[in-house]
Formats: C-alpha cells, sequence, structure tokens
C-alpha cells in the first residue's frame, strides 16, 4: 500500500457481536474503521460507551489493536450496546440488537466538531440513527464536515416511516451509498418498484448528486454504479464459516481504493475480494496483514 494516509471515520455504533460462547468487536461503523486501519489509513471510530464492563473491555481491545479511542464517549446512564448473533445453515448472520444503549446518546462536542473538519472520509449508518439525541450528532457532523466524502452505508434493520424518514435525510447528506440486495428490494418497493436494480441505483444517483451506488451480492459479486459507469463484478468462490461484517470491509476496501483515485472496476475487484476474505473467519474484523492481503490478490485477481 502506498504511504499517504487518509484520516477516515466511522460515526455511529460501536458494540459487542455476541455470539453463543465468544464475543467480537461490532458495530458497522466499528469494523469499518478498523478494516481502514488493516489496509493502511487512520481509521477513527466516533461513538460511544457505557461506563461498564463491557465498554472498558471494548476500549481495551481498541488499545489493543492500536485504534485510537479519542473519540469514544463514555456514557453513565446507559449501557454499552450488545448485538446477538445467531448464523444460519449458510453461515448468514440474523441479529438481536439491544436498544436504548450508550450509542444512541453519542454528543456533539468539540472534539467531534474538530475530527468533522478534518476527515477525508466519514462512513455513516441507519441503526446508529434511531434515536433523537445520536441522530442530531450524527447529521450535524456530517454538515460540519464539507470537506470529507461521506458514505452512507444503509445497514437497515427493518423499514417504518420513521426509518424511512432516517433514509432520506440521509441519502441528502451523503456522497455515495452502500447496500445489499435486501436493502434495495425494500427502497425499491417504497419509491420505484417499476425499476431494475441498476436502473433504480442510476436513480438514486440522480435523485441526490451521488458519485457512485455500490450495491454487493454476497457470493454474487457487487455493481458499482458512477453517473456514466456500470461495473459488475462476480463473486469469490469460498467456503464461509461467518458473514458478519463483510460488507463493513467491503466498505472500507471500496473507500481506501476510492480516495486513491482508482478507476471503478478496480475498486469493484479489490472490495469484493476483501469482503470474501473476512467471511472465512467467525467474526467481522479479523487480524491480517498487508502480505496476507499480498497474496490474497495474487491468488484471486493475479
Amino acid at each position: 500500500m502506498d504511504s499517504n494516509r487518509f484520516k477516515i471515520v466511522g460515526l455511529g455504533e460501536i458494540l459487542w457481536d455476541i455470539y453463543e460462547d465468544e464475543k467480537f468487536l461490532g458495530g458497522a461503523p466499528a469494523n469499518f474503521a478498523f478494516h481502514c486501519q488493516q489496509l493502511g489509513d487512520t481509521g477513527i471510530i466516533a461513538s460511544r460507551v457505557g461506563n461498564d464492563e463491557l465498554g472498558q473491555e471494548l476500549l481495551d481491545s481498541l488499545n489493543n489493536r492500536e485504534l485510537s479511542i479519542d473519540f469514544i464517549q463514555k456514557d453513565f446512564d446507559y449501557p454499552t450496546g450488545t448485538v446477538k448473533v445467531m448464523l444460519d445453515d449458510q453461515s448468514k448472520p440474523h441479529f438481536e440488537c439491544t436498544t436504548n444503549v450508550a450509542f444512541d446518546y453519542l454528543q456533539m462536542n468539540d472534539q467531534l466538531r474538530h475530527l468533522a473538519k478534518n476527515a477525508d472520509a466519514v462512513l455513516f449508518g441507519t441503526l446508529s440513527q434511531r434515536n433523537k439525541v445520536s441522530r442530531e450528532t450524527i447529521q450535524t457532523f456530517l454538515k460540519i464536515s464539507v470537506h470529507s466524502f461521506k458514505i452512507y452505508d444503509i445497514n437497515l434493520r427493518g423499514w417504518d416511516e420513521n426509518i424511512e424518514k432516517i433514509v432520506l435525510k440521509s441519502l441528502v447528506l451523503a456522497d455515495a451509498i452502500k447496500l445489499n440486495d435486501e436493502e434495495l428490494n425494500i427502497l425499491r418497493n417504497a419509491w420505484q418498484r417499476e425499476l431494475e436494480d441498476t436502473s433504480f441505483l442510476q436513480y438514486l444517483i440522480m435523485k441526490y448528486s451521488l458519485k457512485f451506488a455500490a450495491l454487493t451480492l454476497g457470493e454474487n459479486g457487487c455493481i458499482l454504479v458512477g453517473p456514466d459507469r456500470v461495473v459488475q463484478q462476480k463473486g469469490i468462490k469460498i467456503k464461509p464459516k461467518d458473514t458478519t461484517g463483510c460488507g463493513d470491509a467491503f466498505a472500507a476496501a471500496l473507500i481506501h481504493q476510492y480516495l486513491r483515485e482508482k478507476p471503478l472496476d478496480e475498486i469493484a475487484s479489490f472490495s469484493n475480494l476483501l469482503g470474501a476474505y473476512i467471511a472465512l473467519f467467525v467474526g467481522a474484523t479479523p487480524d491480517y496483514t498487508q502480505s496476507d492481503l499480498a497474496r490474497l490478490k495474487k491468488e484471486y485477481l493475479g
């Protein structure tokens, strides 16, 4: 990787993904920032944990992995968030997320204002905006962050009138979007049900003046759509252990390559590769090195 490091923020939830007998760092923005760091950029998590054992364990885990905790607030009223993860026969996760937890009360402060003005890119999602407090903080951060590239990882957990309002507001604040095929179907059925996949993404790009839209298709690869180009990437044949966090790794690779002005086909290829690689492990944030990535690229991309 090149020596030019970008400052990339995962803004929103940090929590523990809890499997039957083990727990892993979780929350899409936190996973994303971790992978940005692994790829050679400066990944920064902006979130909030409880003043409890799980919160301290999260901070210790981040310290051990050399990720900054400077922008993770401590909440003395609400607990650290957790998600119960259940894997089906295809290693696809199903989630039960706790509510009214610390990340729902992320507060705007001088530290976050400074970070917003100095970030090169920011990823944000829908889940962390479910509470009015965190939603206002996130949207203020994005408005302040005038020089950063803002990608909206839609990451839906359900659909109703309130979620739709959050999605619509978020699209206005975004420079690009990332979603999976299930999420695309939800949005399309709500807004433009007659359009096929690529046409619907082009509709979103035009309506919200987006730089690109990324559609992940799991084992079938991905589609990247720009204002004047469509790139489709085939899936990589692997035997997954756990697909939790594959989309977060995909998003990190996507931004890593986009900030370096790589062409869409190269971005799609590498993002698809890293997303598939993460599925070989249990948990969303396995450790890997630059040499692991070089070997992976050689094996699958030539």
